[in-house]
């Protein structure tokens, strides 16, 4: 039996925000990223999650017998999330390695460099899952349920207390703005948010991290593995 995911989707569409598992030219199953820049777009893979590999291919294997490979996410509690053949989204279990890809020298990694400050550009995955900086900036929500089923706002307030999440949501205001707006978290617990399209597609800036701030609870529970993510 699947376990549907207990969040609405979690993506952007766009192609560089989310991974996938290929064939690689070996032959063996790889896990890829696109990455967009100034440049254009990159394909980068990495073969060395081969247990985070196996685990996706069984779902996507219980879903379409005979179709392996296909689109994933890991979400800021490491859970590893594939997108079903229906509604929502099924867990594949949690991944505690980073996925890093090499990039013509550097690293391609969910963990800001140290140097990194909020208001920068994101140099790193566009992959990350979408909550809402709400109008005025002093609170913070994602969408729990399904379409089918309904869904609903959860409150970083009505998870942390008021004060919490409003210290966590003025600090992403001073980059974003008391508009609001979406921005998204990764599995290093790092914040970025888009900052316009242009023909190359969606650039990001930094907002920071989570670090030790209170934040929303894992999804599933009893799921104690996903409390107290170290980055």
């Amino acid at each position: 039996m699947f376990q549907l995911y207990p969040v609405l989707s979690p993506p952007n569409s766009n192609k560089d925000a989310k991974y996938s598992i290929v064939r690689g030219y070996s032959g063996d199953w790889e896990v890829r990223l696109i990455y967009r820049d100034s440049n254009g777009e990159h394909l980068r893979t990495n073969n060395r999650h081969k247990k985070l590999i196996a685990k996706v291919n069984e779902i996507k294997e219980r879903l379409n017998p005979g179709q392996l490979g296909g689109v994933f996410y890991i979400n800021e509690f490491r859970h590893v999330l594939v997108p079903s053949t229906g509604e929502g989204y099924i867990y594949a279990g949690t991944h505690r390695k980073m996925l890093d890809f090499d990039f013509y020298g550097r690293t391609l990694s969910p963990v800001a460099p140290s140097s990194l400050a909020p208001g920068d550009k994101w140099p790193g995955p566009h992959v990350g899952i979408r909550h809402v900086l709400a109008s005025g900036g002093d609170d913070i929500y994602r969408v729990v349920g399904t379409m089918k089923h309904g869904s609903r706002k959860e409150f970083l307030s009505d998870a942390v207390g008021p004060e919490a999440a409003r210290r966590l949501a003025h600090r992403l205001r001073r980059v974003k703005g008391y508009q609001g707006g979406r921005f998204y978290i990764n599995e290093a617990r790092e914040f970025f948010t888009p900052v316009g399209e242009g023909a190359r597609g969606v650039s990001y800036i930094y907002l920071g991290a989570l670090d030790d701030e209170p934040w929303f609870a894992a999804p599933l529970k009893g799921d104690r593995r996903s409390r107290g993510v170290t980055r």
